[in-house]
C-alpha cells in the first residue's frame, strides 16, 4: 500500500486502482470514472491508499510460478508453429481470405492461449497473446486487407473462440486505415483480444460466460476485464481501457458508466464498432441480419447514437456494402 496525493487522481479520467481508508476501507474502485464531486469528495480524507500494482504484478507471478513448478507442461509447451492443425475440429469460413490451415491453427492457437488464463498463467498467457497479435498483423492482414468483403474476414464458429478474433481482425484493419503508427495497430489488436477477457471470471449456470445471450447478466465483465487487464496482466492503461469501455455509447446511452462522446478513449470506440459487427453478424444482438450488407446497414442506422462517426464511417468505407453473401453459406 502507499499513499495516494490528491494532485495525483486528478491526472486520471478513470481510476487505475483501488483507494482505501488508513484503515484498509475501500473508498472507490478500480475502473470507477473520477468525476470532479469525486476528486472533491476524496479531499476530505487525511491520507488514501492504493496498492502498489506492481507488487500485486509480483505476487501474481510467483503464483504463476508455483503453478510451473507444480508441472502443467502440457498445458505451457505450445507455440504458434508446432500446433498441430489436426488436432483441433473446427468450422471454417470456405469463403475466406484465409487458408483453411490458417484458420484452424489461429483458432487453435488462441483456444490454447484462453485455457492458460482461465488457469491463471497470466505471464505466460500474454507473451502468447503478443505472439498472436504479431500473427494478426503480419500474416493475416496481408490478406484481409485486400478482400474488400467483411465476409471474407471472419472467423466463423465458436463464438467464444470467433468473436474475439474477429474483433481483433476488424479493429486492427481501421487502426491501419486510421493511419496509426505500428505501435499503436499493436496495442488496438491487443485490447479486442481482451476486450471481454472479464467473461472468464463471471459464472454463469449451465453456459460459459462467453455463450450467454443475456448481455444484462454480464455486464460486470467490463470492470473484471479492466481490474485483470491492469493487475494481474500487467497490461497498459489504454488496453485495459477498452474492455472497460467498450459498450459504452457516442450518446452516453452505454455502461458501465455512461461515458460519451471525446470521453471514450479513440481505442475504445474503434472496438465498439467492431464489437457491434461482429455480434450483429453472429445473431447475438435482438436485430437478425444473414449477411454483410444488412449488418452494415443496422449500423448505419444505429449511427452516431452509439458510435463514433470517425469509427463507424471509416469501417463502412473498408468493404463492399453490396457483400450479400449469406453467413451460413460460408461455413463448413
Amino acid at each position: 500500500m502507499r499513499i495516494v496525493e490528491n494532485s495525483e487522481l486528478s491526472n486520471y479520467k478513470v481510476l487505475p486502482f483501488d483507494l482505501y481508508t488508513e484503515n484498509k476501507v475501500k473508498i472507490l474502485e478500480a475502473g470507477e470514472v473520477l468525476t470532479p464531486g469525486k476528486l472533491i469528495m476524496l479531499k476530505n480524507y487525511v491520507r488514501i491508499y492504493a496498492e502498489e500494482l506492481n507488487k500485486r504484478q509480483a505476487s501474481s507471478a510467483e503464483d504463476g510460478s508455483k503453478r510451473n513448478n507444480s508441472g502443467s507442461s502440457k498445458l505451457l509447451n505450445f507455440s504458434y508453429e508446432t500446433l498441430d492443425p489436426e488436432d483441433f475440429e473446427t468450422v471454417l469460413n470456405k469463403d475466406s481470405c484465409l487458408q483453411e490451415e490458417s484458420q484452424v491453427k489461429i483458432k487453435y492457437f488462441f483456444k490454447r492461449i484462453l485455457d492458460l488464463l482461465y488457469e491463471e498463467y497470466y505471464d505466460d498467457g500474454v507473451i502468447k497473446l503478443q505472439s498472436l497479435a504479431s500473427i494478426l498483423k503480419n500474416e493475416v492482414f496481408k490478406t484481409m486487407y485486400k478482400c474488400g468483403k467483411g465476409s471474407r474476414v471472419r472467423f466463423l464458429g465458436e463464438y467464444e473462440l470467433c468473436h474475439p478474433l474477429n474483433v481483433a481482425v476488424v479493429s486492427g484493419l481501421i487502426a491501419k486505415k486510421l493511419e496509426y503508427a505500428p505501435r499503436n495497430v499493436d496495442e488496438v489488436i491487443m485490447s479486442a483480444l481482451l476486450h471481454d477477457i472479464g467473461k472468464l471470471k463471471i459464472k454463469i449456470p449451465g453456459e460459459s460466460a462467453f455463450l450467454t445471450l443475456n448481455e444484462d447478466e454480464v455486464r460486470e465483465h467490463t470492470i473484471l476485464g479492466y481490474k485483470m487487464i491492469r493487475e494481474q496482466f500487467g497490461l497498459s492503461e489504454r488496453i485495459a481501457r477498452v474492455a472497460l469501455e467498450h459498450h459504452e455509447n457516442n450518446d452516453g446511452s452505454g455502461y458501465p458508466k455512461g461515458l460519451s462522446n471525446d470521453f471514450i478513449t479513440e481505442y475504445s470506440q474503434i472496438v465498439n464498432v467492431a464489437n457491434y459487427y461482429d455480434n450483429l453478424a453472429c445473431n447475438r444482438t435482438h436485430v437478425m441480419v444473414t449477411n454483410n450488407k444488412e449488418a452494415m446497414r443496422e449500423m448505419l442506422e444505429v449511427g452516431t447514437k452509439r458510435f463514433s462517426a470517425k469509427m463507424l464511417y471509416t469501417f463502412v468505407n473498408m468493404f463492399n456494402y453490396d457483400d450479400l453473401k449469406e453467413f451460413n453459406d460460408m461455413m463448413i
